[in-house]
């Protein structure tokens, strides 16, 4: 069966301005996000992220194309309709976005007062919140007293109060530390997974996509350029532009090492490990089969999509015939092998 798609837009274009000042900052986009999963857009400043985050709320309204929120296109429906498909759209904003003289309690109570909640209602349903985003104690602080970290929670908290069925985080954790912005995903991706909400996250951040995204789609110049998995486009990304945010991202080698590696002897490889491979002894069964040396210069193993994936880069000697048949022995057992030098 298919999965279920939460949000599909088709052939949108948006342009600013007129004549010689005329900008296409979305060109033909066409992306489909099924129910329930992380999904990321990513780009660089000027990709055409923000338009196309204002385009699927509507906020901006495209020149042509559909935007389709659970099934209905919200570019064909009255004010009044869209109003309420708003409703169902919950928004994480990069500067959290909060009423600086309003407490925590009536930041996350804001949209369920806009819909009328009755007042027994919204107590209960922020001390729920409060609970989810770890800020039980921060009730009627005021955000000026909150940390970085804690002020993006209230905004968390405030997006799903409405219990809406997306959730779109706008650069979310670009202002926030390494550790805060860990903490944050964690529990963005905790929400999906057990609010079964669908999660777009638009950011320029790579490691944002990997911590916690099951499929990225990559912006550039206003098109979307390549669409995968995040291992697939990680391991083998096909357009330049992917390659720049994630072809050997975190092997960047000192160049000390990378220089004295391709002046000796020796093949350099990067090998590519996903899944259980990324545990097994391919290496060392290489080295003892086909009577190689290897010399590990990087390696590291992360998660992504709930995932290992494993990378090295190795320097093999031994004679030509031995290191073509190791490091075809490693492809025959579906390691992704580049031959650096």
């Amino acid at each position: 069966m298919a999965a279920e798609k939460t949000v599909i837009i088709k052939n949108l274009y948006k342009t600013y301005g007129e004549g010689s000042s005329k900008v296409e900052a979305l060109k033909n986009i066409n992306i489909e996000i099924e129910r329930g999963e992380i999904f990321g857009i990513i780009g660089l400043s000027g990709a055409g992220k923000s338009s196309l985050v204002r385009c699927i709320n509507l906020l901006e309204v495209p020149e042509r194309g559909e935007v389709l929120i659970n099934g209905k296109d919200i570019t064909k429906i009255s004010k009044k309709e869209l109003r309420a498909e708003r409703k169902n759209i919950g928004m994480i904003f990069q500067h959290f976005n909060l009423l600086m003289n309003s407490t925590v309690y009536d930041n996350i109570a804001f949209p369920l007062k806009l819909i009328k909640t009755p007042k027994d209602q919204i107590d209960k349903r922020v001390g729920e919140l409060l609970e989810i985003v770890g800020l039980a104690d921060k009730k009627d602080v005021y955000p000026a007293q909150l940390s970085g970290g804690q002020k993006q929670r209230v905004g968390i908290a405030r997006a799903i109060a409405t219990q809406p069925d997306i959730i779109m985080c706008d650069e979310a954790t670009s202002a926030l530390d390494p550790e805060t912005t860990k903490s944050i995903l964690q529990l963005i991706k905790e929400i999906n997974q057990n609010l079964k909400v669908t999660v777009i996250i638009i950011t320029h951040e790579m490691e944002v996509i990997k911590q916690v995204c099951d499929r990225v789609a990559v912006l550039d110049s206003g098109s979307v350029v390549e669409t995968g998995s995040v291992s697939d486009v990680y391991i083998n990304p096909e357009t330049e532009t992917a390659k720049k945010f994630f072809k050997s991202v975190d092997l960047e080698l000192d160049n000390r090492v990378y220089n004295k590696a391709l002046k000796e002897k020796g093949t350099v490889i990067q090998a590519i490990f996903r899944g259980d491979k990324s545990t097994d002894p391919y290496i060392s069964q290489m080295i003892k089969q086909f009577d190689v040396e290897a010399a590990i210069l990087l390696g590291n193993i992360q998660s992504m999509e709930n995932m290992l994936v494993g990378t090295l880069v190795l320097r093999v000697d031994g004679k030509e015939e031995n290191v073509k048949a190791a490091v075809n022995y490693l492809k025959d057992n579906g390691v992704i092998v580049e031959v650096v030098k």
